[in-house]
Protein backbone atom coordinates (compact mmCIF):
# COMPACT_ATOMS: atom_id res chain seq x y z
CA UNK A 1 0.00 0.00 0.00
CA UNK A 2 0.88 3.13 -0.62
CA UNK A 3 1.63 6.41 1.55
CA UNK A 4 1.34 4.81 4.87
CA UNK A 5 -1.97 2.95 4.39
CA UNK A 6 -3.01 -0.29 5.72
CA UNK A 7 -4.56 -2.76 3.89
CA UNK A 8 -7.14 -2.79 5.86
CA UNK A 9 -8.36 1.04 5.53
CA UNK A 10 -7.20 0.45 1.52
CA UNK A 11 -9.98 -1.88 1.25
CA UNK A 12 -12.68 0.12 2.62
CA UNK A 13 -11.18 3.27 0.86
CA UNK A 14 -11.86 1.00 -2.43
CA UNK A 15 -14.90 -0.22 -1.40
CA UNK A 16 -18.48 0.44 -2.41
CA UNK A 17 -21.60 -0.20 -0.52
CA UNK A 18 -24.92 -0.35 -3.09
CA UNK A 19 -27.90 -0.55 -1.28
CA UNK A 20 -30.01 -2.29 -4.17
CA UNK A 21 -34.10 -1.94 -4.26
CA UNK A 22 -37.00 -3.39 -6.55
CA UNK A 23 -38.19 0.33 -7.84
CA UNK A 24 -41.31 2.00 -8.25
CA UNK A 25 -43.23 3.90 -10.67
CA UNK A 26 -45.23 5.57 -7.44
CA UNK A 27 -43.40 8.51 -6.56
CA UNK A 28 -41.23 9.14 -3.16
CA UNK A 29 -41.64 5.30 -3.03
CA UNK A 30 -37.89 4.90 -1.79
CA UNK A 31 -37.97 7.05 0.72
CA UNK A 32 -37.75 4.69 3.48
CA UNK A 33 -34.84 3.15 1.71
CA UNK A 34 -33.27 6.17 1.00
CA UNK A 35 -33.42 7.09 5.01
CA UNK A 36 -31.72 3.89 5.71
CA UNK A 37 -28.82 4.69 3.31
CA UNK A 38 -28.09 8.59 4.99
CA UNK A 39 -27.49 6.31 8.06
CA UNK A 40 -25.69 4.26 6.61
CA UNK A 41 -23.22 6.85 5.07
CA UNK A 42 -23.20 9.09 8.25
CA UNK A 43 -22.65 5.64 10.39
CA UNK A 44 -20.20 4.22 7.95
CA UNK A 45 -16.45 2.82 7.29
CA UNK A 46 -16.72 2.92 3.41
CA UNK A 47 -16.71 6.38 1.70
CA UNK A 48 -18.88 5.18 -1.17
CA UNK A 49 -22.18 4.27 0.01
CA UNK A 50 -24.66 4.33 -2.95
CA UNK A 51 -28.66 3.78 -3.36
CA UNK A 52 -30.36 1.94 -7.10
CA UNK A 53 -33.44 0.69 -7.89
CA UNK A 54 -33.93 -2.82 -10.86
CA UNK A 55 -36.51 -0.63 -12.31
CA UNK A 56 -38.90 2.59 -12.01
CA UNK A 57 -37.88 5.63 -10.62
CA UNK A 58 -34.49 6.38 -9.46
CA UNK A 59 -31.17 5.30 -10.32
CA UNK A 60 -30.70 1.88 -11.93
CA UNK A 61 -28.00 0.01 -10.88
CA UNK A 62 -26.02 0.14 -14.11
CA UNK A 63 -25.44 3.71 -13.22
CA UNK A 64 -24.76 3.74 -9.82
CA UNK A 65 -22.30 1.01 -10.67
CA UNK A 66 -20.13 3.06 -13.41
CA UNK A 67 -20.22 6.05 -10.53
CA UNK A 68 -18.79 3.50 -8.20
CA UNK A 69 -15.63 2.99 -10.23
CA UNK A 70 -15.16 6.10 -11.62
CA UNK A 71 -15.18 7.14 -8.08
CA UNK A 72 -12.15 4.74 -7.50
CA UNK A 73 -13.89 1.54 -6.24
CA UNK A 74 -12.16 -1.65 -7.24
CA UNK A 75 -14.21 -3.58 -4.84
CA UNK A 76 -18.16 -3.44 -4.68
CA UNK A 77 -20.96 -5.00 -2.44
CA UNK A 78 -24.08 -4.94 -3.35
CA UNK A 79 -26.78 -5.24 -0.67
CA UNK A 80 -30.07 -6.62 -1.98
CA UNK A 81 -33.14 -3.98 0.14
CA UNK A 82 -35.53 -7.42 -0.25
CA UNK A 83 -36.76 -9.26 1.98
CA UNK A 84 -37.27 -12.60 -0.01
CA UNK A 85 -35.18 -15.10 -1.39
CA UNK A 86 -37.23 -14.86 -4.86
CA UNK A 87 -37.06 -14.65 -8.62
CA UNK A 88 -35.08 -11.52 -8.35
CA UNK A 89 -32.49 -12.93 -6.16
CA UNK A 90 -31.89 -16.02 -7.87
CA UNK A 91 -32.01 -14.90 -11.11
CA UNK A 92 -32.17 -11.17 -12.50
CA UNK A 93 -29.51 -9.67 -9.61
CA UNK A 94 -27.04 -12.10 -9.94
CA UNK A 95 -27.35 -11.67 -13.98
CA UNK A 96 -27.33 -7.76 -14.07
CA UNK A 97 -23.93 -7.48 -11.42
CA UNK A 98 -22.47 -10.14 -13.80
CA UNK A 99 -23.12 -7.74 -16.97
CA UNK A 100 -21.04 -5.39 -15.09
CA UNK A 101 -18.50 -8.12 -13.60
CA UNK A 102 -17.59 -8.70 -17.36
CA UNK A 103 -17.36 -4.68 -18.01
CA UNK A 104 -15.16 -4.40 -15.42
CA UNK A 105 -12.37 -7.40 -14.87
CA UNK A 106 -10.57 -5.38 -12.62
CA UNK A 107 -13.28 -4.89 -10.00
CA UNK A 108 -14.20 -7.41 -7.21
CA UNK A 109 -17.97 -7.26 -7.69
CA UNK A 110 -19.77 -9.15 -4.46
CA UNK A 111 -23.55 -10.14 -3.86
CA UNK A 112 -24.29 -9.49 -0.54
CA UNK A 113 -26.74 -10.90 1.83
CA UNK A 114 -30.47 -9.50 1.29
CA UNK A 115 -32.32 -8.65 4.60
CA UNK A 116 -34.05 -11.81 4.86
CA UNK A 117 -34.38 -13.22 8.07
CA UNK A 118 -33.00 -11.33 11.02
CA UNK A 119 -34.52 -11.70 14.70
CA UNK A 120 -34.48 -7.56 14.11
CA UNK A 121 -37.41 -8.02 11.99
CA UNK A 122 -39.38 -9.51 14.63
CA UNK A 123 -39.04 -6.64 16.83
CA UNK A 124 -39.92 -4.46 13.79
CA UNK A 125 -42.71 -6.36 13.10
CA UNK A 126 -44.15 -6.50 16.98
CA UNK A 127 -43.77 -2.47 16.80
CA UNK A 128 -45.60 -2.12 13.33
CA UNK A 129 -48.34 -4.76 15.06
CA UNK A 130 -48.78 -2.20 18.36
CA UNK A 131 -49.06 0.96 16.08
CA UNK A 132 -51.58 -0.71 13.86
CA UNK A 133 -54.08 -1.82 16.51
CA UNK A 134 -55.24 2.39 16.71
CA UNK A 135 -55.45 2.51 13.06
CA UNK A 136 -59.60 2.85 11.03
CA UNK A 137 -60.73 -0.04 9.32
CA UNK A 138 -59.64 0.35 5.57
CA UNK A 139 -63.41 0.94 4.37
CA UNK A 140 -62.43 4.21 6.15
CA UNK A 141 -59.03 5.42 4.67
CA UNK A 142 -59.02 7.87 2.07
CA UNK A 143 -58.01 6.65 -1.39
CA UNK A 144 -55.56 8.29 -3.12
CA UNK A 145 -56.44 9.52 -6.51
CA UNK A 146 -53.02 10.20 -8.01
CA UNK A 147 -51.89 9.64 -11.92
CA UNK A 148 -49.41 6.50 -10.76
CA UNK A 149 -50.73 3.11 -12.54
CA UNK A 150 -53.03 0.89 -10.60
CA UNK A 151 -51.95 -2.56 -9.78
CA UNK A 152 -53.78 -5.34 -10.86
CA UNK A 153 -55.43 -6.70 -8.07
CA UNK A 154 -58.44 -8.72 -9.64
CA UNK A 155 -56.79 -12.32 -8.46
CA UNK A 156 -56.95 -10.15 -4.62
CA UNK A 157 -60.81 -11.02 -4.06
CA UNK A 158 -63.62 -8.28 -4.96
CA UNK A 159 -62.81 -6.60 -8.08
CA UNK A 160 -62.16 -2.51 -6.72
CA UNK A 161 -61.44 0.41 -9.05
CA UNK A 162 -59.01 1.87 -6.80
CA UNK A 163 -56.19 0.74 -5.12
CA UNK A 164 -53.95 3.52 -4.08
CA UNK A 165 -54.31 4.20 0.16
CA UNK A 166 -52.97 6.53 2.19
CA UNK A 167 -52.22 5.66 5.84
Amino acid sequence: MTDGITPERYAIENTAIILLGHGSRAMNASQDMESVVARLKMDSQFDIVEICQMSGLGEHFPEVFDRCVAAGASRIIVIPYFLHFGIHLRKDVPAMMMNKARQYPNVNVILGKHIGYDDALVTILRKRITQSESLSDIRNIEMDTDDTPDIDIEDCGDNHNETHVRI
